[in-house]
């Protein structure tokens, strides 16, 4: 399930708007303009809830939530991601890409772009049930914390211990939410040239999804700013810091697959966050590939420590190893904004 070709079917019918609404459990739903306003519960302000048609964008004033219709349906029926998106999915009757042929879409063809990366390239990632993960010892790991990942926040995250390969064990889910592939760390700091510290134990292909990115998805949409980093721990290590706004590339290199899903979130704010080490041009074309070029205004900027004022030379630190404060400061003088 391609979370969203399902927002962009949504969005060719904005009548399907109305129908979730009503199936989740909202009230007198009345179309104001570009939006859908209703109530949350019979009885109430029948404009507490907004829903925008473009971009689905939404906002509810009696719980302060805001988010798109995806976490508005969410809170409301109290479900995980990945069964929401099953919900909704049902209601509208979404049908795959081979079934459905689209009319002419809107926001100058970047819901087109992205319908057309779907034909030319397989998003399908083969997933698997959580069950497969009880092959590994549930148990927060004590190098993980040392990096300053807290115990609850690997929990979030599902992280195990294989005692097979004595590895740690870091799932990684599809877009829509499922288990698609477990990569394992070494578990010790120092790690010889014979030696490989992180591989797959169950394989995927990363460029096909985003580490964090369901963890995440609410915070990043009620926050509207996404933090774009390397490595795993970069989206655990901010949630420990309580920035859950951080997604993972697992590498430097940023798939179209991946841009798409970060600009349709839709943030006023993307922030790239290399390892140390990366050259600034790197980082710039990160930057450049999530720039909206219309229709949608929003800030892209990198992070860059020409004097590695804060990240040492040679280091390959990620930014986010840094405690918070820290984090603050580079963050405010090291952003470059283009």
């Amino acid at each position: 399930m391609d979370v969203y070709d399902l927002k962009n079917h949504i969005i060719e019918n904005p009548e399907h708007i109305v129908l979730i609404l009503e199936k989740t459990g909202f009230y007198n739903v009345d179309e104001r303009g570009n939006e859908y306003r209703c109530a949350r519960k019979k009885g109430r302000n029948p404009t507490s809830v907004k829903v925008n048609k473009t971009t689905l964008g939404a906002t509810c004033f009696s719980t302060n939530l805001k988010g798109d219709l995806i976490t508005l349906v969410q809170n409301k029926l109290g479900l995980s991601f990945p069964k929401t998106i099953k919900r909704i999915s049902e209601i509208v009757d979404y049908k795959s890409e081979e079934e459905y042929k689209p009319p002419e879409l809107p926001f100058g063809g970047f819901y087109k772009k992205i319908r057309k990366l779907s034909n030319t390239m397989d998003l399908a990632l083969e997933t698997y049930s959580d069950d497969i993960l009880d092959q590994f010892v549930s148990v927060p790991n004590k190098l993980f914390y040392e990096d300053g990942i807290l115990p609850l926040t690997q929990s979030l995250f599902q992280v195990g211990y294989d005692s097979v390969s004595g590895r740690i064990t870091v799932p990684w889910k599809s877009l829509s939410g499922e288990l698609c592939g477990v990569m394992g760390r070494l578990n010790k700091k120092e790690v010889n040239d014979e030696e490989t510290k992180w591989l797959p134990i169950i394989s995927f292909p990363k460029s096909k999804t985003l580490y964090g990115f369901v963890e995440n998805y609410s915070s990043i949409r009620e926050k509207s700013i996404v933090m774009i980093g390397e490595s795993e721990k970069h989206s655990m290590a901010l949630a420990s810091k309580g920035l859950n706004v951080g997604v993972s590339l697992g590498g430097s290199f940023l798939s179209e697959i991946q841009a798409n899903h970060i600009k349709s979130m839709f943030p006023k704010k993307s922030l790239v966050m290399m390892d140390e080490g990366l050259g600034e041009e790197h980082s710039v074309e990160i930057a450049n590939s999530l720039k909206f070029e219309n229709f949608f205004e929003n800030e892209v900027g990198y992070i860059f420590d020409r004097e590695n004022q804060y990240l040492p030379k040679g280091s390959k630190m990620a930014p986010s190893d840094l405690d918070k404060s820290t984090l603050h400061l580079l963050i405010r003088d090291c952003t470059v904004w283009i």
